[in-house]
């Protein structure tokens, strides 16, 4: 996977997470309290392209609970 690639999958990410909350009328706040995580820490996993552990887990969180299988 090259740098382009990563950048692009992140992009695409942060923007599918946008549109999903606005569609469920849900804040950044509301979907970090949903997975049990901080704002400043979910923010991170989706506004950066963090690698650690807990970044990948809150992600994966994120996915499941917006159902989010494509990306």
């Amino acid at each position: 996977m090259t740098e382009q690639m990563i950048v692009d999958a992140a992009k695409e990410f942060k923007k599918r997470i946008r549109d999903e909350l606005y569609d469920r009328d849900m804040k950044q706040r509301d979907l970090a309290d949903a997975i049990g995580v901080s704002e400043s820490s979910l923010s991170l996993a989706i506004n950066t392209f963090a690698i650690n552990k807990q970044s990948r887990e809150i992600r994966e969180k994120v996915r499941k609970l917006l159902n989010i299988t494509d990306i």
